[in-house]
Parts: structure tokens; sequence; C-alpha cells
């Protein structure tokens, strides 16, 4: 949700008044069936707001970072489209100051599961009957994560899919930061590739077979704790940690009308 990251450096910037910030966030399209003046809702679907003095706060701006909480998150899908297909497992590690505090995992209910996944992920019909429903594990995962910085490897597309997913349950979007672990890892220190099976082999270490939701979060979790260990001193907050893992925007080439070359 790139426009909520934009009005997130707003309100840092700026220092919107509740007034400001409520009709800013009446122009964002997710949040059209939400009722955006009730903090305590806001802060219930992850944003972490508070208003003091008619001044809004965004929490994690003050944070240090040994005192944020990190949700590792990791998913697997029958599909890569939110829209038609779903989460078939959930695997999510929680974390503060270096230590793992809490855990998440569950398998998913679905009758559908095409060869291509089970040959990627080992996960099989079997596996998956019996299992809770999606909309019970997507509540229980809600009230798992709270307001955590949502953290991921390719964080965009847990993100968005276990976010869309939420919505389709009648459970309002995620409004977590979020933070790539990718992006992140690429400005703290250099391999040849940043994907997470590269990066165990460089680390030489392994948790378990990949692409199984737990393992991938405890893989996307050691690579987080190495980037907050070779970090550039400025970066003391979690807003700080955040804006330093954003990609550089390569600036667009002008292309010059042939005529100039006469």
């Amino acid at each position: 949700m790139q426009n909520i990251d934009i009005l997130v450096q707003k309100i840092i910037k700026d220092n919107l008044s509740k007034e400001e910030f409520i009709r800013e966030l009446k122009t964002k399209k997710p949040l059209v069936d939400i009722d955006v003046d009730d903090f305590e809702n806001l802060r219930l679907l992850g944003f972490p707001v508070q208003e003091i003095d008619n001044q809004i706060i965004i929490e994690t701006a003050n944070t240090k970072l040994e005192e944020q909480t990190f949700c590792v998150v990791d998913i697997e899908a029958n599909g890569s489209d939110p829209q038609v297909n779903q989460i078939i497992e959930i695997g999510a590690v929680m974390v503060r100051n270096g230590e793992e505090i809490d855990k998440f995992e569950s398998f998913v209910e679905t009758d559908v599961l095409p060869d291509s996944i089970t040959m990627l992920t080992g996960i099989t019909l079997d596996d998956l009957k019996g299992a809770p429903p999606l909309n019970f594990v997507l509540e229980k995962f809600r009230l798992f994560l709270k307001d955590a910085v949502f953290v991921a490897h390719n964080v965009n597309f847990d993100y968005n899919f276990i976010s869309a997913s939420l919505q389709k349950a009648g459970f309002g979007p995620l409004l977590n930061r979020k933070l790539c672990t990718i992006d992140l890892s690429r400005k703290c220190f250099q391999a040849e590739k940043y994907g997470l099976s590269f990066l165990m082999e460089h680390f030489d270490i392994s948790f378990g077979a990949q692409h199984r939701a737990l393992v991938d979060a405890k893989m996307a979790d050691f690579v987080l704790r190495h980037c907050l260990q070779n970090l550039p001193v400025k970066v003391s907050t979690t807003e700080d940690l955040i804006q330093l893992s954003k990609p550089i925007k390569k600036k667009k080439k002008k292309t010059k009308d042939k005529n100039s070359y006469n």
C-alpha cells in the first residue's frame, strides 16, 4: 500500500493535525469502508498511530530498534493471485531485540492444490484435510500480528496477498508498517544474489526444507537479524530502518529529440 507509506512520511514531515489526518485517510481507496475516525480500529488494523494534543504521531518514527516488535512472515498459496487463489499455509516468528518471543504456524483447508505447488512445497491435499478454514486462520493471524512491523523476503507478495485475503473475508486491510529483507539486505551486506536459498548457502546455515512457511519465515528472520547487526550508525528508529530499506529510484534517462542532433 504505497499510498499509506506516503501518508506516513507526510505525517512525520508535516506534523498533521487530527483533522488533516482523517481527511487524508478518507482519500485512500483501501479505507473507503473503514471508520477512520476510530483510532482504536486503525490500531487493530495495524496502523501504529496515536493522537497527542490534536497532533498525529506515528509510533514507529520514535521507536528504538531494540524496542520494536517485528513479525517475520511467509505464506504458501495454491496460486499467485489472491483474487482467485488462496493461502494454504502461514508461518511467522515474532521477534524483539534479537529474541524470538512467539511463533505462528497453520495449514489452511482447501480442495484445490495444483501438482506444481505440491512439487514446490511438498504440501499435499492430505496435509490440508481437516485444517482450519481460511477465515479462522486469518483472524487468528491478525490477532497474532497486532501492530508489529510486517517483515518478509519480497514483502509485497506476502503482505498484499494476506491483506487482500483479509479484505475478502471482511476483516479489513493490513495497515502495518512493512519491511522487505531483500531490499534491506542489499543495503547492509554484499552477496552475489539475495534469494533466500542463496543467502542460506552464503551464510552456510539451514533451517530445514524451503518453501514451507515457518521455515522460510525463520530464514528471513535470520537475514533480518544479520542486517540489524550491520546498520549505518544513523539508523536508530524503526522508520529509519524502513526508509533505509527503500530501493533507490533510478532516474529515467531523457530521450533527446532526433531534431536536436541536426
